[in-house]
């Protein structure tokens, strides 16, 4: 997604946004776990650079964690629920979600927030200070956003300004890293990054 495509959906609520996603991608290519609830391989468009969300968790969170995924029906795994997007469009996904979660939302999960400060924006952060990847999955996706940083720094700004009310949201929540997972990447090596989110 880039800065004009963001300036066309940024006012769609989030089922507006994932039908937009569904007319831009297609729906699911297969149920995301097999009745077994092991993920089916046949459902990724990685070599696309492009990731599926689970439509249904604005209601409940980790679909895609099989432990998870078992507590709730099995149709939310189905294709017509599963949206195919790139980084910064999961990121926008999850930030929808924290602005409007489900009424219908599980009672004791916090949906929306743990995709934004515990995967999505580590890994950006990382990403948009000169981390590069060696897996070739990540790297497809990731090329998929690398000259759009701006956008990156435009939904972090949404997401300080709407969401910082919300459950589990901190005022250090953006100024994280994937950090030693990634094999000598520092947290440090951010710095510059975190200035320009500070700044927000």
């Amino acid at each position: 997604m880039n800065l004009d495509e963001y300036e066309k959906v940024k006012d769609l609520s989030y089922h507006e946004y994932c039908d937009y996603l569904q007319t831009k991608y297609g729906i699911g290519k297969c149920y995301f776990l097999t009745k077994s609830f092991n993920k089916n391989p046949k459902i990724t468009r990685t070599s696309e650079g492009l990731f599926a969300h689970h439509k249904m968790e604005d209601r409940a969170i980790m679909l895609s964690n099989k432990a998870f995924a078992k507590l709730n029906p099995y149709e939310w795994q189905a294709p017509e629920n599963i949206i195919y997007c790139d980084y910064l469009e999961h990121l926008f996904l999850h930030i929808l979600i924290c602005e409007n979660p489900s009424p219908n939302r599980k009672k004791n999960e916090v949906v929306g927030i743990g995709g934004v400060i515990n995967f999505i924006v580590p890994e950006l952060n990382d990403f948009y200070s000169g981390w590069e990847s060696k897996t070739t999955w990540k790297i497809n996706c990731l090329n998929r956003i690398r000259y759009d940083k701006d956008v990156y720094l435009t939904l972090l700004k949404r997401f300080k300004y709407n969401c910082s009310e919300y459950p589990l949201y901190t005022k250090d929540c953006l100024y994280t890293s994937m950090g030693d997972l990634y094999g000598g990447w520092k947290k440090r090596k951010n710095r510059k990054l975190f200035k320009e989110i500070k700044k927000l």
